[in-house]
């Protein structure tokens, strides 16, 4: 059975440390002891390890605490803890490698290490998945910029190259973007909004979902969950289509607009948490008319929603998500088509 080969044991019983200490020297391990939560983060700030045990019920800082201080400050260490107190750990069981319930024995305390290993081997698979990702998204925005510099210096329109590189990647996302512009132009037009605006929106509309050219494809097509990393990594879809329209000379004034696309009136949405007036009004028009379209689509993970029921979610979402009075626009548009 494969084991880490440092261990750090936290319990403020020196029998108890004494025993643990004796169990791993006999796997052939490297034990460090600390008496206390304070003692554990000194020895790891001059020693790493691959595991920690940790006693919950200590004197001052105990070993949620610890886990805790584990997670934020030495991510790679996995933890395991052991108690006599189950219920004391509900809230922090998911997040750690193996739970000893004392009092146990020498068997359960290597399948303890077996698990902490594991963890840690995931952990490190995990961290390397993200790094490879984070390059992708990275590479595929550099290639869009030097694509845009190329057309440009070609004499090509910059709103060409871009939907022909959209048209491309994500012929799909072009088509439901030339749906969200004709939404979001009637919805300005009902709104009374100048032409300027209306030409803005309908600009940002066709380009809100540009960033996703850049994210890697085994986000956008995985059929499965996201982890927490990939949903922050398609998010930044926002960011990676407005970093591309500031990096160009005739498309610059909708970049702040499709950043703010996905922002929630409420105050909830990403990447910024604007609320209310903050957020353009270009960007409130696109965020009502992208969820309609998207709800009415089939997608990978759902079927579409009917009319009706896009209709009754779009009010439900009012104001925590959309602009009361543009869905108000939004209904009116729908009502007379």
């Amino acid at each position: 059975m494969p084991l880490p080969t440092s261990v750090l044991i936290v319990d403020d019983e020196p029998s108890v440390r004494h025993l643990m200490v004796r169990w791993a020297e006999s796997l052939g391990l490297h034990p460090r002891v600390a008496a206390n939560a304070d003692e554990a983060v000194r020895t790891l700030q001059t020693e790493a390890c691959d595991v920690a045990v940790i006693d919950v019920m200590m004197p001052g800082k105990n070993g949620l605490w610890l886990a805790d201080e584990l997670r934020r400050a030495f991510p790679h260490t996995a933890v395991i803890l052991a108690t006599a107190h189950v219920e004391e750990i509900d809230r922090t069981a998911a997040s750690v490698a193996d739970l000893l319930i004392k009092p146990f024995k020498r068997d359960r305390f290597i399948m303890a290490l077996d698990r902490g290993r594991e963890w840690r081997r995931q952990t490190f698979d995990d961290s390397s998945w993200e790094r490879t990702l984070a390059a992708e998204l990275r590479e595929r925005v550099s290639r869009m910029l030097l694509a845009l510099h190329e057309g440009r210096k070609s004499g090509r329109s910059e709103a060409a190259v871009l939907l022909d590189i959209e048209q491309q990647r994500i012929p799909d996302v072009v088509e439901h973007s030339e749906r969200v512009a004709r939404y979001a132009v009637a919805v300005a037009g009902e709104l009374k909004l100048s032409d300027a605006v209306i030409a803005r929106v309908e600009l940002a509309a066709r380009f809100h979902d540009l960033g996703k050219v850049a994210t890697p494809e085994a986000v956008l097509t995985k059929p499965s969950p996201l982890s927490g990393f990939e949903v922050e990594l398609m998010r930044a879809h926002v960011d990676s289509g407005a970093e591309v329209l500031e990096a160009s000379e005739t498309l610059q004034e909708i970049a702040p607009i499709v950043r703010a696309s996905h922002e929630w009136f409420g105050g909830t949405g990403y990447p910024k948490r604007l609320a209310g007036a903050a957020i353009p009004i270009e960007s409130r028009i696109i965020a009502v008319a992208d969820a309609y379209d998207a709800m009415t689509q089939d997608r990978q993970y759902r079927t579409r929603l009917s009319a009706a029921e896009s209709v009754a979610e779009l009010l439900r979402s009012v104001p925590r998500q959309f602009d009361p009075d543009i869905v108000v626009a939004f209904l009116n548009v729908l009502n007379r088509h």
